[in-house]
Parts: structure tokens; C-alpha cells; sequence
């Protein structure tokens, strides 16, 4: 057995320079890499950049793990796939995030100590190995309930099935670790720790594609464990192999045998899923993930008369037969153009210059690829007799649960007090009361599909709480009737834009949950949702969007390629036409679509060629011809465009940039086409191509080599249209980059999104910060600065939406950079009515306070004094206050000091008493003082005081004044 210690190796990154060929990133690349992050995060000069959450929430997003202590009944942990971990302590009520700043908080799985409560294994990776999910950095430790968490080893397993810990013995704990998606080999097998974490020890080692999805325990101390042989690259993936097999051992893991007896063998075996029965410890369920084809005579050749499947086979004479309505719905639902009609097809076919064939010979629907593949999918097997024989529970084929995409799921769970009742997942959550012979529905029709996780409370077994695509849902009658349980922020965004609205709504398409709508003045904070939620506008997986607020338009899709209109009438669907005789469109999961910059009635579409409609998406033309290379081939659309940009400084000015490594231009709007990636590093996915809104002829370029599990930031300029291209990424660390884009008003300014957070650079790129320092580690896939508000906007895959106001950035000078000290100018502030009043005693525990947010530059860190005067000098304010080197934000609640401010409104009264004799020597009659009634207005925080009031500050005009050292700098504001 191979000996794995944990300690920590810093070694020097791998630089990939243009003439060499990226490998595969180690854990010590990741660790320096993450030690980079962290430098940034401290050293920033941005840390004052506040992230406010702004949702959505109500969609959830995919939960991979649900977990539930014993001894501790109120609290739930979930583990979404990049959204980290989240606990709540009153039963699901509210959840706090856990993970905000681990290295990752990519999940594969999370364990409780079953001995101690307190003690957390979280393996991180996510093992569903679809095209979202991101790998991992090992195995980290809590022993205190989340709090805190320590990296205990495995780092380069990059993926993580199960963690298992023996309940005889909480120091002995079994990883099923997958390895890395897009390369074989290097760590990956089930390992086994004897000391907590200390050490770890290989029990089967994984060959080349193969590693380990899942480990479970009898409680007569039989392990059993699942392999997974399954590789993915750019163009193709592999679901199953020979190297998937269950494994047994008894004694402890120190020998394992395969098991072989009844369970499907093969290359077509794919992910494998493994439940022990509690009272019937020799019981084990198995599920299968079989890819083996059925012969076309078990095909399943749906409900419509005319479909792909019936046409592929169908002569003349049937079809002739056929309903003109079916070969009318055929027509409309795969998108042939709308002056190709059922009557004219049938008189094309009569004539003999169509045949039925040709309408399918090059169709091709890649979302419905994934759902109608013929064959035997998932399957159920069981041993009750500890392994030494399998037999397949059900006679009837399990169909329509998992299609053909096995490896999304894999779930598999044994009532604990019933060894007949079990569990399974799928598309749609699944139950069987007769030991696996026949199976009904377990879900309702508000659970969200794809169910990720189940948990069973092993003393009330009709308890089971469910973790999807969705969030978490629960259920107390065994599956009848469900609640969804968690509000979190955990949506996984491709795309981001904003309308022009008074507030701005923001928008964005997210995988599993549509493309929604919602608010920017939302905010999640305190671990609570406030505001109105979002709204979902379209479904699918939800990809690009473009508003046109000029008509009350919107523009969607959902995956490969599927865009529509929305307006006031019914959606529209706008994707471009299929060709009798032509090649079908290859269209990216994630297909881009554009309005124009120049005229919000043009459109682009981009697969392997682009597109352009003049009029919303009711016709197009193609404008390209195939821009892509690559002859690779597979079951995933490859060679398709990933990125278009139209110059908003000239019409016709377009760049396309392709997911094996080409970028194009084109400055006559289509009629020739040049390719400008010869000097760059070849075969890397093109993740972002963006046209400068202030130079015509520069571009900014972001590659992607996360599909060969390279972290490596490619980032690159062009100031003359691709002639020439510069490095740009220095100063970044190593993090794959999804996203760049210049500021809209200020040149020098561009941001960048990569894996693991948000970057600045005030100079064009020369130089690279860190944008504020309490984003969590996620995933930012797209950002937009909207240009009214200057308000950046995030959309990060695993945690919603954030928005920073980033005007202080876009108003630093050189005058202001140079400054000791400098105080931003601050808003016009408008009184609120409550401030004059005591306020309900009972208030909601979770309101929020107004506050204003004051911006301070300072050149070096140290304490300071913060005063408000009035224009008199009088003193109403002060505090002492510690600023860092570079923007500090200080939030002010309205609030004065009552006894500052008795004492300046009562010298402000004495010296309007003091004038009184002068109005008298001109001859104004003045009262008797005995005679004046008490004037409030003039001593308002007095009259607070008396009441009971807080002091809030008055109208009138003030100065905002820092002194740091013998540095001062102050800003006038006034209150109406």
C-alpha cells in the first residue's frame, strides 16, 4: 500500500510560455496559487470595495451533499457543488455559509463524525463530471462544527465520490477519490487514514481513467467500494468502462476483491452508487449507470407519428400517408425554415426530390440528444449475501430516471429500518416498497429535477430530505409531500446583463435554473433574503440574455443554441433555420447571441459560422463560413464559436473567438474574415473576446484551459486588431479566467473574473488587484458595469449576484493616487421621517438600517480622527478611525454625538441671541423673554434628548473632515 503524507510543498509554478504545452495543474501549483489569492486579498489597495448579494434565492442551485448529526437534531449542513458549505441550527430556518474562504468550496462530498458531531470531512471536487463541475484541492477537517477547517491531505485526487468514517473507529476514515476529469492518471483510488488525516495510505490504486465514485460500511464491518472508469475531454465523454466494478473487503480495507457475480461488466458499465441495508447488514443495493445500446427494436420511438427516429427508417409510402399536422409539427419543433411547409414537403417527396431521410440526414438537436438515447440506463441490483452474488432487482427496464446521462446522478439509498424500501435518483426522485421489482415516483410537482443527494433519519424513516438541482427539499410521509427548505444564494450564473430601469433590474442565465429576472436593490445579509425575489422568465439551463430596452425586448436561450424573444406576446423562438442538404448548425452548451450596439434590431448568432438578423431574429444571414478547425469528434458539440464582440466604436467590427483556440475579425461586417490567433497558445477555448469601447482597434482575449485541468490565467491585448498580441496576465494568479472587460468610462480601467474571484487593474492591465476581500471563492463566469449607476455587477456560479459601487475607482486620479489623504465627495443626504421619532420598541430583529457610505483614499495605513462640523466649525461628530493603505470605506448611520451636538446647537443659539440688540437698535420690537414661547426648532437635539430621541443629524450644510497625522482633507455635504 502507497504511503501518502500531507505536508505542505511549495514549488515553483509551471510557466507555460507560448511554445510549450500546458500540463495538467498539481496541488502544489494550486497551493502557491491560492497563497498568491491571499497575498492579493490583503494586500489590495481595493479592500474598501464592499460585494452586497443581491440574490436570487428561490431557485437554489445544485445541492450535492445533505447531512444531518445524530445527537443534534436542528441542524442541517448542504453542500452545494461550487456554492461551499451552509449550516443551519434552527431546522432549516436559516443557513449561514461555512466556506466563504476556504481554497475551494468545490463539493464532492461532506461527512459527519458519526462518534463526535463536531468533526467535519469535506471532500471537495465535484464528482458529477459534467461539463460545470470544477475539481477540487483534497480533503479538509473540522473540529468544530464548520467554524474552521484544515487541509488534511489528497490534494491531487482533484475530485472526491464518498468520505466514509468507521463509527468503531473516528480516526479511520476511507476517501473514494475520482481523480482528475480531463487527464487520466495521477492520484485517484480509494485511500484510507489510520491516524485522523495525519497520514494517508493507498487501498486500490486507480489506472489511468479509473477512480473511485463511493464507499459504504456494514455494520458487521464489510466495506464495499465502487470504481468509475469514465474520461471527458473538449469533444467527447465517456460515461462508462471496464474499470467500473464493486469492490469488497473484511477486513478493514487492508485486501479487496472484485466483485463479479451478477453485477454488468464491460465497457458500457458507467457510475455505480451503493447502499448497506441497517437491519439487514448482508444486503446490498447497487445502482448502474449502463450505457449498453438497445437494439432498435427495444428503441422507445416517443408519441409523435413523425419524429427523427421513425423518419430514419420510413419510405415513401408511409410517409405519404402521414397527417400533414404531425410532418407540419415535425417541421416547426426542429426548426426548418418557415417557408418549408408540410404541404410543400409532401409534394417535394410525391415528386421524388425529397426523400424522408434527407430530412434528418443532418439534423441535429444536442438537448434532445440527451434525453432520447436508447439504452438500458439505469438499473438496480442486489446482493443478500454480502457480495457473493448480485441479481438485478426489476424485470422491467428503469427508464426515463437518468437518460443518458447516468453519470449526473448515481444515488442510492436502503430504508434503514426497512431493507424492501429504497431510494433512488434520477431526473425525477424514484421509490421502491418490494425490494427493487417495480418503482413509482417519490416527488411532487414542487421539487426541483435532478435530485444530487438523499439523507434518511435513521429513527423516523419517512424523514428524508432531498438535495437537487433545486436547493434541499424535505419530507415527513416517505416521499408524498415535500417543502422546500433552503433560501440561499448558491445560483449558478453563465451570463449577466441590466436594463435601464429606475431601480435596474439585473438578468442572467443560469445552469439548471432558467434564465430569471430580479431587482438590484435586493440584498442577502445577516443570512436573510430582503426584498423581492427574483422571477424566472424562461427555463432550460439558462445561457445568454440581451436586453433591448428600447422595445421591451429580451432575448434568451437555454443550451446549445435554443434562443428566443420574449416580449408581451408569446415567446418566439429565434435560433437560425434548418437546411434541407446542408450541415446542421454546431452550436456551443453555452452559444453566444448579441444585439447589436449600433441598431437594437440587429442580432448575431455564432455556432461554427455566424449570423447576423436585421430584424429581431425573424430572419438571418449567414455571414461566415465555418470559423473553427478542429476534426476532433464525439457526443459534445465541438468546434463551435464561444465568444462574439462587436466593436461599439465601428459598425461592422466583429470578433469571434472559438472553442478550439481560433479567434477571427472582420471590419466589413462579415464579407472577409481574418484569423489573428497564429501567436497564440493553440487549442485553448476561447472563454471571453472583447472589442474596447474606447479604442476601435484593440481587443482583449481570455483563454481557457480548464478542460485540460490547467489553471493557468490567458489573458492577452491587441492594440491593432490582432496583428499582434501581448501577455497580459502577469500579476495574476494562477486562475483559469472566464471574463474581461474594460470599464464603459474610464480606459485604464479593466476587470477580470476567473475561478476564484474578481480582479482590477487601473492601468490597463500592467498591474493586477484584488476587487474588495469578502467575496467568497467562487466561480465568476460573467460581469457588466451598468452605466448609469456605475455599478459592477458579478454573476458568479455558485453564489448568485453581487454589485459593488465602483465609482470611487473610476474617479482615482492621478491627483487623487498622489493624495496623502482623500475624501471622496459625498451625496446630497435626505432626511427621513423616523428620524424624529422615538421609533417602535418591538422592532423585526432582522431590519435594516440606512447607512452612508463615505470613501476615503489614503496613501498609507494608520489611525485617524473622522469630525462632522457645520459650516461654523462647531463639532457635532467624532471618531477615531483606522484606515488602510489605499480606498477605505466608513459607514455612517446618521447618526451625531448628542453631547457634541447640544453643545454646538447651543452656541449657534447663543450667537443668534447675541444679534437680538442689534435688531433692537434698529427699531424691531423683541418680546420679553418671560413672554417668548420655548423655540424647539432651534434646539432640536436638546428636545431629542428630552424625548428620548436618538440624535439624528439636521438639515443644513456640513463638512466630512479626516485627519491622518498631519495630513487633513475634507468634503462638504449637505442634509435636506
Amino acid at each position: 500500500m502507497t504511503q501518502h503524507k500531507t505536508a505542505i510543498v511549495v514549488t515553483l509554478l509551471l510557466i507555460t510560455t507560448w511554445g510549450l504545452a500546458a500540463v495538467p495543474s498539481s496541488y502544489d501549483n494550486q497551493k502557491q496559487a491560492w497563497d498568491e489569492h491571499q497575498k492579493l486579498r490583503t494586500t489590495s489597495p481595493f479592500k474598501g470595495i464592499s460585494w452586497r448579494s443581491v440574490g436570487p434565492v428561490f431557485q437554489g442551485g445544485r445541492a450535492v451533499d445533505v447531512i444531518r448529526p445524530a445527537d443534534q437534531p436542528h441542524v442541517i449542513y448542504v453542500a452545494y457543488a461550487s456554492g461551499g458549505v451552509w449550516k443551519s441550527e434552527n431546522n432549516g430556518v436559516t443557513f449561514r455559509p461555512m466556506t466563504d474562504h476556504l481554497p475551494s468550496q468545490i463539493v464532492g462530498s461532506l461527512e459527519i463524525d458519526p462518534n463526535d458531531s463536531n468533526v467535519l470531512w469535506l471532500g471537495t471536487g465535484e464528482n458529477n463530471s459534467s461539463r460545470s463541475s470544477y475539481g477540487g484541492m483534497g480533503v479538509f477537517k473540522s473540529i468544530d462544527a464548520g467554524e474552521t477547517w484544515q487541509h488534511v491531505g489528497l490534494g491531487d485526487t482533484d475530485r472526491i465520490g464518498r468520505i466514509l468514517v468507521n463509527p468503531e473507529n473516528s480516526d479511520q476514515v476511507y476517501v473514494a477519490a475520482l481523480g482528475k476529469l480531463y487527464s487520466k492518471g495521477g492520484d485517484r483510488g480509494l485511500y484510507r487514514t489510520l491516524d485522523g488525516g495525519t497520514s494517508w495510505e493507498t487501498l486500490i490504486e486507480g489506472k489511468d481513467w479509473t477512480g473511485f465514485i463511493d464507499v459504504a460500511r456494514s455494520s458487521n464491518g464489510v466495506i464495499y467500494a465502487a470504481a468509475w472508469d469514465r474520461s471527458r475531454s473538449s469533444w467527447n465523454f465517456v460515461e462508462g468502462g471496464q474499470g467500473s466494478a464493486v469492490y469488497r473487503s473484511t477486513d478493514n480495507g487492508d485486501t479487496w476483491q472484485r466483485l463479479n457475480n451478477g453485477l454488468p461488466q464491460g465497457q458500457y458499465t458507467g457510475r455505480m452508487g451503493l447502499s448497506v441495508s441497517v437491519s439487514h447488514p448482508d444486503t446490498l443495493y447497487v445502482s448502474v449507470d449502463n450505457q449498453t445500446p438497445l437494439p432498435e427494436a427495444q428503441w422507445d420511438m416517443g408519441d409523435a407519428a413523425v419524429n427523427v427516429k421513425r423518419l430514419k427508417n420510413m419510405d415513401k409510402a408511409t410517409f405519404l400517408l402521414q397527417d400533414p399536422k404531425a410532418i407540419e409539427a415535425f417541421l416547426r419543433s426542429n426548426n426548418f425554415p418557415p417557408k418549408m411547409t408540410a404541404e410543400g414537403v409532401i409534394e417535394q417527396v410525391e415528386k421524388g426530390e425529397l426523400d424522408p431521410q434527407s430530412l434528418v440526414a443532418e439534423l441535429a438537436d444536442d438537448n434532445e440528444n440527451l434525453f432520447n438515447v436508447d439504452i438500458k440506463s439505469l438499473e438496480v441490483y442486489r446482493t443478500d449475501d454480502a457480495g457473493d452474488s448480485f441479481y438485478r432487482t426489476h424485470q422491467e427496464d428503469i427508464q426515463q430516471v437518468v437518460f443518458s446521462y447516468g453519470y449526473y446522478f448515481g444515488q442510492i439509498k436502503v430504508d434503514p429500518q426497512n431493507v424492501d424500501t429504497v431510494y433512488a435518483t434520477g431526473v425525477p426522485f424514484i421509490k421502491s416498497t418490494d425490494g427493487g421489482k417495480t418503482w413509482a415516483a417519490a416527488w411532487d410537482s414542487g421539487v426541483h429535477g435532478d435530485i444530487q443527494a438523499i439523507w434518511v433519519n435513521p429513527n423516523h424513516s419517512n424523514h428524508i430530505m432531498i438535495g437537487n438541482d433545486g436547493g434541499v427539499d424535505e419530507s415527513f410521509d416517505g416521499g408524498q409531500t415535500w417543502k422546500k427548505v433552503d433560501q440561499q444564494p448558491v445560483g449558478q450564473f453563465y451570463t449577466i446583463a441590466v436594463d435601464m430601469e429606475k431601480p435596474y433590474n439585473i438578468y442572467g442565465g443560469l445552469q439548471d435554473n432558467g434564465t430569471l429576472k430580479g431587482s438590484s436593490q435586493n440584498t442577502f445579509t445577516n443570512n436573510r433574503y430582503m426584498g423581492n425575489d427574483w422571477e424566472q422568465i424562461f427555463g432550460g439551463d439558462g445561457m445568454h440574455v440581451s436586453v433591448d430596452d428600447d422595445d421591451k425586448l429580451t432575448y434568451v436561450g437555454f443550451q446549445f443554441g435554443n434562443s428566443f424573444r420574449l416580449s408581451s406576446a408569446a415567446p418566439k423562438k429565434i435560433t437560425p433555420p434548418t437546411y434541407v442538404g446542408e450541415e446542421s448548425l454546431r452550436k456551443n452548451w453555452n452559444t453566444p447571441v448579441m444585439i447589436s450596439t449600433h441598431n437594437k434590431d440587429i442580432l448575431y448568432f455564432a455556432g461554427h459560422k455566424v449570423y447576423r438578423s436585421m430584424n429581431k431574429g425573424d430572419d438571418w444571414t449567414e455571414i461566415s463560413g465555418d470559423l473553427t478547425e478542429s476534426e476532433n469528434k464525439g457526443d459534445v458539440p465541438f468546434a463551435t464559436a464561444t465568444s462574439v464582440a462587436e466593436s461599439p466604436l465601428k459598425f461592422g467590427l466583429l470578433w469571434v473567438g472559438t472553442d478550439d483556440g481560433l479567434v477571427w475579425v472582420t471590419d466589413d461586417g462579415g464579407n472577409q474574415w481574418k484569423k489573428v490567433s497564429k501567436q497564440l497558445p493553440k487549442g485553448k477555448w476561447v472563454s471571453r473576446v472583447l472589442a474596447s469601447p474606447h479604442k476601435e482597434q484593440r481587443a482583449w482575449l481570455a483563454l481557457n484551459n480548464y478542460r485540460n485541468d490547467d489553471i493557468q490565467p490567458y489573458l492577452y491585448k491587441t492594440e491593432n486588431l490582432g496583428k499582434h498580441w501581448k501577455n497580459m496576465s502577469q500579476g495574476l494568479p494562477n486562475e483559469t479566467i472566464n471574463v474581461v472587460k474594460e470599464d464603459p468610462s474610464n480606459e485604464n480601467i479593466v476587470y477580470v473574473g476567473t475561478d476564484k474571484g474578481i480582479y482590477v487593474s487601473t492601468n490597463q492591465g500592467e498591474d493586477w488587484h484584488m476587487l474588495g476581500n469578502q467575496l467568497p471563492t467562487v466561480p465568476v463566469h460573467d460581469l457588466i458595469v451598468h452605466p448609469r449607476e456605475n455599478e459592477l455587477v458579478l454573476g458568479t456560479h455558485g453564489r448568485s449576484v453581487f454589485v459593488a459601487d465602483i465609482k470611487p475607482i473610476q474617479n482615482l486620479t492621478d491627483e487623487v493616487k498622489a493624495a496623502d489623504i482623500h475624501v471622496y465627495p459625498m451625496a446630497e443626504i435626505s432626511e427621513k421621517r423616523r428620524w424624529d421619532s422615538k421609533g417602535f420598541p418591538w422592532g423585526y430583529t432582522d431590519s435594516l438600517e440606512d447607512k452612508e457610505v463615505v470613501y476615503v483614499w489614503s496613501k498609507s495605513a494608520g489611525d485617524a480622527q473622522l469630525q462632522i462640523k457645520n459650516t461654523a466649525g462647531s463639532v457635532y461628530f467624532s471618531d477615531e478611525i483606522t484606515l488602510s493603505q489605499g480606498l477605505n470605506q466608513w459607514h455612517w448611520d446618521y447618526k451625531v454625538d448628542e453631547a457634541l451636538a447640544i453643545e454646538a446647537e447651543a452656541a449657534m443659539n447663543a450667537q443668534s441671541q447675541q444679534q437680538e440688540p442689534a435688531d433692537e437698535a434698529n427699531g424691531d420690537e423683541t418680546p420679553a423673554a418671560e413672554d417668548q414661547p420655548l423655540n424647539k426648532s432651534k434646539m432640536p437635539y436638546a428636545e431629542s434628548k428630552r424625548l428620548g430621541h436618538d440624535s439624528y443629524i439636521e438639515p443644513g450644510k456640513y463638512i466630512l473632515q479626516i485627519t491622518q497625522g498631519d495630513h487633513t482633507h475634507e468634503t462638504e455635504f449637505s442634509v435636506k
